[in-house]
């Protein structure tokens, strides 16, 4: 190879490929080591210094130096930051300027690029989220629960007295088709309580003190059937809304007796309870249970309770738990010689009781029933007169 003239004796004609080198190996002049027919002789003028020895030989006249090449991932990072597929564009740019630092080549800017846009996209969203997120999810909710297209709505939307229709399986669940209260429905919101000022206190005490308004503002001919027949429910502020100075609490009561359903206000409603309404004296009973009609059966059949009597009491004030057991087993031991007189069966049946519990005594429900079970397993007969 001779040493190219000066340049301004390069030749017009076109300029000198260069060599073909791989795809990852760049083409350089440093890396052609020249055979010794390529060698300079001091005939032709040539320094007699070494290649090694000096510096790098100048490129030939009109040759292009290479150019780095742009990594195709820092290309795909831009592409998709651009367009919004923010975690492909992350991993993308990530692997780019990974292969960048080990591996040389160009698109660093381009990866950087590329997160910019991903982050402009996840700033964006996060702003339309704060703005507007949470009309966004409630209709979300809305169309995916197909209750409230079909006319359900918040408790909290109803007035005091206006009936509706509720799930009496979740107490929980806030939403209820309101229905006038003519036709047949199951609830009634029963009013409206607010709550004082402060601090949002939490969900437990919030509960708490709701069940306490609602129980205090449940009219009085419903009170005394509430345990028995009613679900009471309370629909509670949310912190967001307790803070805006929202603090109303909806009280509502949905019918869970053994009638289908309720055909008029709770106002004009004559509903008995339970147990008033069934048992007589000597009637025979399976199984007692305070929460549910105890069913009856024929006194030949094994039994667990047969009822000797049942009263009510008179007094005002809660007598406290002692306090009313002895006033109770005074009562039932009472009736219990009126029926028997001189000779009770008891060495084959065993005295036993049920009274009403604190809450029930609030509401009204005064009912004793004085019972009898056998001592020595079921009763197979009756040992109570009837009426």
């Amino acid at each position: 190879m001779t040493t190219p003239p000066p340049p301004d004796d390069v030749p017009d004609g076109p300029a000198m490929d260069p060599a073909w080198a791989p795809p990852d190996t760049p083409t350089s002049d440093a890396d052609s080591t020249p055979g010794p027919a390529d060698a300079p002789s001091p005939a032709d003028g040539a320094d007699e210094t070494s290649p090694a020895d000096g510096p790098d030989p100048s490129p030939i006249a009109g040759e292009r130096p290479d150019r780095a090449r742009t990594n195709g991932f820092a290309i795909a990072a831009l592409v998709t930051g651009a367009v919004g597929l923010v975690l492909f564009a992350i991993a993308f740019a990530v692997a780019a300027l990974v292969q960048i630092r080990r591996r040389g080549g160009g698109g660093r800017g381009l990866a950087l690029g590329g997160l910019g846009a991903s982050a402009a996209w996840l700033a964006a969203a996060a702003i339309i989220a704060a703005l507007f997120g949470r009309s966004l999810f409630s209709a979300a909710e809305g169309e995916a629960d197909p209750r409230q297209r079909d006319g359900y709505v918040l408790s909290s939307t109803l007035r005091v007295g206006d009936c509706f229709t509720a799930q009496t399986h979740d107490s929980a669940d806030p939403y209820v088709y309101p229905l006038p209260c003519a036709s047949p429905h199951n609830g009634e919101v029963v009013a409206e309580a607010p709550l004082p000022a402060g601090p949002f206190p939490g969900v437990g005490r919030l509960t708490a003190r709701a069940a306490a308004l609602c129980e205090e503002r449940t009219p009085d001919n419903v009170k005394k059937v509430v345990d028995d027949d009613f679900d009471a429910r309370a629909e509670l502020p949310k912190r967001k809304d307790w803070e805006s100075g929202k603090r109303t609490v909806t009280c509502t009561l949905v019918y869970v007796g053994e009638d289908k359903a309720l055909t008029a206000p709770l106002s004009r409603s004559v509903i008995t309870p339970r147990h008033e309404a069934m048992f007589e004296q000597g009637v025979c009973l399976e199984k007692w249970d305070d929460n549910m009609t105890p069913p009856v059966v024929d006194c030949d059949l094994p039994h667990q309770f047969q009822l000797l009597a049942t009263y009510k009491l008179q007094d005002k004030e809660y007598p406290g738990r002692r306090k009313l057991e002895k006033m109770v087993l005074e009562g039932c031991a009472k009736r219990a010689a009126d029926i028997w007189g001189a000779d009770p069966p008891l060495d084959r049946v065993y005295p036993t009781f049920s009274t009403p519990t604190k809450q029930q005594w609030r509401r009204g429900y005064r009912d004793v029933y004085c019972l009898i079970t056998g001592k020595k397993g079921p009763l197979n007969r009756s040992f109570v007169p009837k009426k």
